[in-house]
């Protein structure tokens, strides 16, 4: 073969090599984006879930005192 042919031959796999691992690193960026938006989304709903269990935790305070349920442990 010629020298010329084996020259392009190896451009054409470089070029190719090249933009696979162009596509790949768009593919791994954009799953990054789209679980990062997942987690963003997660954290917002445990913020509002502890908010609701801080409710809770106080409502069922009060209750306890209302009712005489509670207890001080001194030792």
């Amino acid at each position: 073969m010629n020298y010329v042919v084996l020259e392009g031959i190896s451009l054409y796999l470089v070029l190719i090599m090249i933009v696979l691992i162009l596509a790949i690193s768009i593919g791994c960026v954009i799953c990054v984006i789209l679980s990062d938006k997942r987690g963003f989304v997660l954290e917002n709903l445990l913020i509002k879930e502890r908010k609701k269990v801080c409710v809770l935790v106080k409502e069922n305070f009060v209750l306890k005192l209302k009712c005489g349920e509670f207890e001080i442990d001194e030792e």
